[in-house]
């Protein structure tokens, strides 16, 4: 899913933005070509993913500082 590669990485896009940055170990991850964006636990081996919603259950779109 991930790779070293840049090129090889558009679809998803990890998000690393330190000013708001979250105290458990996450990363925000935006599909591209959805515009949807997700949460990801990657502390211990239970992990999950996330569809970010907003108030009323839409998927926030684009709203993490890219």
């Amino acid at each position: 899913m991930f790779n070293n590669n840049e090129s090889q990485n558009k679809i998803p896009k990890t998000i690393y933005d330190h000013e708001y940055e979250i105290s458990v170990r996450c990363k925000a991850i935006v599909n591209t070509g959805l515009i949807t964006n997700y949460f990801i636990n990657i502390e211990g081996c239970k992990g999950g993913i996330t569809v970010l919603l907003d108030k009323n259950g839409n998927s926030m779109l684009s709203q993490i500082k890219l």
